[in-house]
């Protein structure tokens, strides 16, 4: 699968320990490009499968597994995504 170019590694959390504006727009961005790599490469498999399958349960088959596979991607992009989601909120209520 190819990765965008932003989207090559997920950030510990500790290394977002002390973070700027700037920090946090860049690991939002390089997210946000991981999830969109991921959703990009499973809509041009599910064209492939339709295009190359002729058989239906083949097709159903392998939309299923690469579904499955989907999800398994998608899954660290979406905690990450959380958890700058919460410390955007921490950030912007600490000073109510």
């Amino acid at each position: 699968m190819r990765h965008h170019a932003l989207a090559h590694r997920l950030t510990r959390p500790d290394e977002l320990a002390f973070w700027s504006p700037d920090s946090l727009l860049r690991e939002l961005q390089i997210t946000l490009a991981a999830l969109a790599d991921i959703e990009l490469e499973y809509e041009r498999n599910c064209e492939r499968i339709e295009r190359l399958c002729p058989c239906g349960e083949t097709r159903t088959r392998l939309r299923r597994e690469r579904a499955r596979r989907r999800s398994r991607e998608r899954e660290p992009h979406l905690r990450k995504l959380d958890g700058l989601q919460d410390r955007l909120r921490a950030h912007l209520t600490s000073g109510l």
